[in-house]
């Protein structure tokens, strides 16, 4: 037995709108399609169509020849040092024997009174006498060469003795030339000289122009 369904005409009036969105759907794809594969086409046919060339090589600036002087090589030469000579044996210190010329010191005395037991000092007269000439020193330099010689030195005996204003007359060594070696050391030996002053009538008074003559000579 077959059953009879009445059909619906709600049914049958969907199935007619459907199909037309589909193929509405379909056709504005299909134009979105083309669109695009347009505008793939023309961008390559621009790309196509573009000239391009190989940029422009710019020529290299032209540098002038460099010429070198000409080079010598240098040559450092190494300077030997000499080997130093053995230092002289040591000398033995030596005494130094030195002349002085006292000259002549004469005393002159009046005769004696005989109204009286004092003697009157005034009518005493006597020339300077040394009382303390201590030795030089030898310097060294000339002990180192074995030099000997003398020095004449000229000064002032003072009031009370001491030796005032002491110059070198002249220095020489034992062949005769003048030499400077014993100089120094023959004035400050002269320095510390003392004497007995220059007495006139009982009183003391300067002397000038006093010479002594200092050697300087090495032991044998």
């Amino acid at each position: 037995m077959e059953l009879a369904y009445p059909l619906n005409s709600t049914s049958l009036q969907s199935i007619p709108i459907r199909s037309a969105t589909m193929s509405i759907v379909l056709l504005r794809n299909g134009a979105m399609a083309l669109g695009v594969t347009g505008l793939l086409l023309f961008g390559m046919s621009q790309l196509i169509a573009t000239d391009l060339q190989e940029p422009p090589v710019e020529e290299s600036p032209t540098i002038a020849p460099i010429h070198l002087p000409e080079l010598k090589p240098t040559v450092i030469r190494e300077t030997r040092v000499a080997k130093p000579q053995e230092l002289p044996p040591p000398i033995t210190p030596t005494t130094v024997e030195h002349t002085l010329d006292p000259g002549d010191m004469p005393i002159i005395f009046q005769p004696p009174t005989t109204t009286g037991t004092k003697v009157d000092t005034s009518i005493v007269t006597a020339d300077p006498m040394p009382i303390y000439k201590p030795a030089p020193r030898y310097p060294r330099r000339a002990m180192a060469k074995g030099i000997e010689g003398y020095v004449v030195v000229e000064f002032t005996i003072s009031k009370n003795g001491s030796v005032k204003n002491p110059s070198v007359v002249g220095g020489y060594d034992a062949s005769g030339t003048p030499t400077d070696v014993f100089n120094r050391s023959a004035l400050k030996a002269v320095e510390r000289f003392k004497y007995r002053p220059t007495v006139v009538d009982g009183k003391p008074v300067e002397k000038h122009g006093v010479r002594n003559r200092i050697s300087y000579k090495l032991a044998d």
